[in-house]
């Protein structure tokens, strides 16, 4: 694939189920809004769902991002990352939706995913140290690495340490692929974290339901 350029308006929006509830209805109206407000990378997060009920939701968001193709006033075209799952995220790359693949460290090997997705779709990596972020940079196979967490996060039964803005420092040293920064990031310190190196920062809890428009619109704002 061409090289993966992260969105000019540095935002990363993930749309988790145990934040915006199983119901397709909800989810895809969440992933609506915030295509609407002018993210451009939405990853869908769906921790702990069996195959097919994560899937069903995949399958409900992706046409969204072929309605959604053309690209905005800055040359960007949305992208839905799909978390975890490699055979969602193929199943809709060859649909014909912009889509990419994110992986953690308990993930299938990026190489090894790489054999069962499209050459267009991109694949993340999560990191959670120097070293990782040095190994993933290495790895042909990743196209984009997160950071994290940058900050105190409670979207994670177990986190892993935090790394604080030093960390998002060392991985933007050992990497020149998109650096993604993850992890109790809110429109307050979104602008300290781009600034120690982050291309993007992920964001998942600052997303408030019930006024998802104006929480978006608060980032954007900060990330200008």
């Amino acid at each position: 694939m061409s090289e993966l350029r992260p969105p000019a308006n540095r935002l990363y929006a993930i749309v988790d189920t145990g934040l915006f509830g199983l119901e397709p209805e909800a989810v895809t109206g969440a992933v609506r809004t915030l295509l609407d407000c002018g993210a451009r990378w939405i990853q869908l997060r769906a921790k702990g769902l069996p195959d097919l009920a994560a899937w069903r939701l995949a399958e409900a968001v992706g046409p969204m991002f072929e309605e959604t193709s053309g690209v905005d006033g800055e040359g960007d075209a949305p992208l839905l990352w799909i978390n975890d799952s490699a055979a969602a995220a193929s199943a809709l790359a060859a649909s014909g939706s912009s889509t990419g693949l994110h992986l953690g460290q308990d993930d299938l090997p990026p190489a090894v995913a790489r054999q069962s997705v499209p050459p267009a779709c991109p694949i993340g990596r999560s990191t959670h140290s120097r070293e990782q972020a040095a190994e993933a940079d290495a790895d042909r196979a990743v196209d984009a690495l997160a950071i994290g967490p940058v900050f105190g996060t409670t979207t994670k039964d177990r986190p892993d340490p935090v790394v604080g803005l030093a960390g998002v420092a060392e991985a933007r040293a050992v990497t020149s692929k998109p650096l993604i920064a993850i992890g109790g990031i809110d429109a307050d310190r979104a602008p300290r974290v781009i600034e120690a190196g982050a291309d993007v920062v992920a964001v998942i809890s600052a997303f408030e339901p019930h006024r998802l428009a104006a929480s978006c619109r608060d980032l954007l704002r900060a990330l200008r």
